[in-house]
């Protein structure tokens, strides 16, 4: 039925995600949900210092093809990606074992819906112990709106990321697997609108105090990446954020290219308390 949503609006939207490097290029439908929130009050930290976790996650890979039979997936794309995920993971001693791709011959799993057709695409097609990626042609958030990939937080125990196949990149991948592993976007405001001060940082924002406050980067980035907003805080002071964090919502163009340590940490506490089956 999502097939008949499809307009020439929705597929100009898409067109302009693609080329047009300071549009927001990573149109992310990750969302926090009141579940999320009661899993981070009773989360317990098992880890207060970065260590090696030496472990391979393997990643079960669905293309899903279209009406004409086709995957349409950008194989050098994906591979590229994978190698500058594996990058952005080796500090911590992460890295994934990609598989090779399964392919999904019902042409009507290739436009997903949030909470929709997606059950049954993954009630049909999972792997245990494994992500789960899987590239469509068209994917909808729970509000109908179209985006590039969404994955869950681990509070849903659901491993399983989806991935528009013309939105293949290393920032994108990488935010997805943040997301999977706990991370929140830098200008997070479910908990609370963190203070450029940081006095509230543990406890606001995407909850990392090493991230500098964010008003999502959203427009408000340069076409030479510089943060271009006069933006201030409830206490009018000037926001600073850096465009180069791999959860922030800069250009892909502008090559995000670093996880914080307190980001590393939270992903190496959530692998070790939410994510053990996965090896």
């Amino acid at each position: 039925m999502y097939r008949y949503k499809k307009n020439a609006a929705i597929a100009l939207f898409l067109s302009l995600i693609s080329i047009c490097g300071y549009s927001q290029t990573n149109i992310c439908g990750t969302e926090l949900t009141d579940k999320q929130r009661d899993y981070e009050l009773g989360f317990t930290d098992s880890v207060n210092t970065l260590i090696r976790l030496d472990r391979k996650l393997a990643v079960s890979l669905y293309f899903v093809k279209n009406e004409e039979g086709e995957t349409g997936v950008d194989l050098t794309a994906l591979s590229t990606a994978f190698t500058a995920l594996n990058n952005a993971f080796e500090q911590i001693g992460l890295s994934f074992d990609l598989s090779s791709p399964q392919i999904i011959d019902n042409y009507h799993f290739d436009e997903v819906q949030k909470g929709g057709n997606e059950t049954e695409l993954t009630a049909q097609f999972q792997t245990s112990h494994s992500i789960n990626l899987y590239l469509v042609s068209e994917l909808y958030d729970a509000a109908s709106q179209p985006v590039c990939a969404y994955t869950y937080y681990p509070s849903e125990n659901k491993d399983v990321i989806f991935l528009v196949k013309t939105c293949i990149s290393a920032s994108i991948l990488i935010e997805q697997f943040g997301h999977f592993f706990n991370l929140y976007h830098t200008h997070e405001t479910g908990f609370a609108k963190e203070l450029v001060n940081g006095s509230n940082c543990a406890t606001a924002g995407d909850l990392c105090c090493d991230t500098p406050a964010d008003p999502n980067l959203t427009g408000k980035v340069s076409f030479d990446c510089q943060y271009s907003s006069t933006e201030k805080d409830s206490n009018d002071d000037y926001y600073l954020p850096t465009v180069y964090n791999y959860m922030s919502f800069a250009p892909d163009a502008c090559n995000k290219c670093f996880f914080s340590s307190d980001q590393y940490l939270r992903m190496i506490n959530c692998i070790l308390k939410s994510k053990s089956h996965l090896w």
